[in-house]
């Protein structure tokens, strides 16, 4: 009998032992994106923030079955502001906290994300929420996305942004250039943030700017991986040239700029 029962708890024992090591396998483990770009300019939705100055961009993101939570922030070594000559000197001018959710299982490969973005800034914070659905085809590759974000806090205000993405193997399998090109339309309802050109009674409501992309990803072992990143932004039209040049800090409505990201994911 005593034999029965040590067999019996062995048995149960094993029985544990196997189903945690199932529980263990599938159970999903929260994910850690952890990284830094160093850019020649801050670019902001084809205002650009920065002049004459590098800036380093760090950036942590924690992921947990689709949910996720980032914090991002901007220092500028130099600030060279032409409509502010008060900003000058290094400084950490921008922290942004983002909370967002991305949903996979729709139909066709469509993808939903919905999220909020905080901005910390030096002078008025800011809170936008945004939606967006994506997809990649099938065939060709291509990444297709858009999103909407809208202003609730101060500049209330809706953007929309088209995108277009596409991979391809670079020199090596595990090198990747991204090629990617997107498209923003801006629709204010505060015209002392973005005021219309021809009627400065009136808000901005008009395509902004097309910005060109392309990034080459160097995986160093398992986890670190070093990007060079290249972009051109330029504005979509005549009232777009007056309204990113009054709002940019190098008076410029087009802009060329790049960097080079690390990354370390785990």
């Amino acid at each position: 009998m005593e034999r029965w029962g040590r067999r019996t708890v062995v048995l149960v024992f094993g029985l544990w032992v196997g189903l945690l090591g199932m529980v263990w396998a599938e159970e999903v483990r929260p994910t850690v994106d952890l990284g830094t770009d160093v850019f020649s300019q801050y670019v902001w939705r084809g205002f650009a923030l920065s002049d004459d100055s590098v800036v380093l961009q760090p950036s942590l993101t924690v992921s947990y079955r689709g949910a996720y939570v980032n914090f991002w922030g901007n220092f500028d070594t130099d600030r060279n502001n032409e409509h502010d000559k008060s900003l000058n000197g290094a400084d950490w001018n921008e922290t942004d906290f983002t909370l967002g959710y991305t949903y996979e299982q729709f139909p066709y490969g469509l993808t939903l994300e919905v999220g909020s973005i905080y901005y910390a800034l030096e002078g008025d914070d800011s809170l936008e929420l945004y939606a967006g659905l994506s997809a990649t085809c099938p065939k060709t590759g291509i990444h297709f996305g858009f999103t909407v974000y809208r202003e609730i806090s101060h500049f209330p205000a809706l953007w929309y942004e088209l995108s277009l993405a596409r991979d391809f193997t670079f020199l090596r399998p595990e090198i990747t250039l991204n090629l990617s090109v997107s498209a923003m339309y801006l629709d204010s309802q505060d015209q002392g943030a973005y005021p219309d050109p021809d009627d400065p009674r009136d808000e901005f409501s008009d395509w902004l700017y097309l910005q060109l992309g392309a990034e080459i990803s160097f995986p160093l072992g398992k986890y670190l991986t070093v990007t060079p990143k290249v972009y051109y932004s330029f504005s979509l039209s005549d009232d777009a040239d007056h309204l990113l040049e009054e709002g940019s800090w190098d008076n410029h409505h087009d802009h060329f700029f790049g960097g080079l990201g690390l990354s370390f994911s785990f």
